[in-house]
């Protein structure tokens, strides 16, 4: 799934930056993760559900374009939680594959099969552009966020884990925009898609492993690029790549449904 851009590659053979046209706009909103909440019951909010939203840490709400009714009384009580509000008309399905040409916002809507690939599926998303990641349990009222045991369901703790590096890392989010190509050899391993993003003075790499068994691949970055030290900023962890002339290799190596997101300042060396 990743991709080569072998014109790109060209251009930055000796060195990171390539003399390309003006980047990207940036997002008009900031990054946000939020939660989809459609009343209890359905059309009518509830201020102690929108306490309990933003208490688990999401900073934000998408409530069904067509509940119009009670919009009024929902920003208040929302603006009273600390939420903001955000409308659409329906959520909209992300796949493994639909998320490589994503728009700025994307939906994950949480089904028994995806739970496990939820964490990696959202970065993947914000890998390809995505800025507004919203969690949609499917039900009907409410946010389904608990087991009938009050209980939280097993996808919050992944919505959560998301939620908070926005929090944590809300420009650096908004800053990324696409990086240099990468090769990747094998070029094609299923399940894995690695992408390099430019994040003003610092260079990111997020790696997304989307299948139910470890991924292996040399990933080899363009000349020039740091190869020490780069952090991940999931767990700290540390990583160090084989400086070589034609440019920085890692030998990846990435557990069934995993993530790494690694960020290294540019004049790093």
């Amino acid at each position: 799934m990743t991709h080569v851009c072998l014109t790109l590659w060209l251009l930055i053979a000796s060195g990171v930056t390539a003399p390309a046209a003006d980047p990207p706009a940036l997002p008009p909103a900031d990054p946000i993760v939020t939660i989809w909440y459609r009343g209890t019951p359905a059309g009518t909010p509830v201020q102690q559900e929108l306490a309990v939203i933003r208490a688990l840490g999401f900073s934000g709400i998408t409530w069904p374009a067509s509940q119009t009714k009670a919009l009024e009384g929902l920003k208040t009580m929302a603006a009273s939680a600390g939420l903001q509000v955000l409308l659409a008309p329906t959520p909209k399905p992300a796949t493994p594959e639909s998320v490589l040409t994503v728009g700025e916002r994307v939906d994950l809507v949480v089904t028994p099969q995806n739970v496990a690939i939820l964490t990696p599926l959202a970065w993947r998303a914000i890998a390809h552009g995505a800025r507004v990641i919203g969690f949609d349990s499917g039900s009907a009222t409410g946010a389904g966020l608990e087991n009938q045991d009050r209980s939280l369901r097993r996808w919050v703790t992944a919505a959560r884990g998301v939620a908070r590096q926005f929090s944590a890392n809300n420009k650096l989010i908004q800053a990324l925009r696409p990086g240099p190509g990468l090769i990747m050899t094998p070029e094609s391993v299923p399940g894995l898609d690695v992408v390099m993003l430019d994040a003003g003075r610092s260079w990111v790499l997020i790696a997304t492993n989307i299948s139910t068994v470890a991924a292996t691949a040399s990933v080899r970055l363009p000349a020039g690029a740091p190869y020490a030290i780069w952090a991940d900023l999931l767990d700290n962890s540390s990583l160090a790549m084989a400086g070589e002339a034609a440019g920085p290799r890692w030998n990846l190596k990435m557990d069934a449904n995993g993530t790494r997101i690694y960020i290294i300042d540019k004049a790093m060396k």
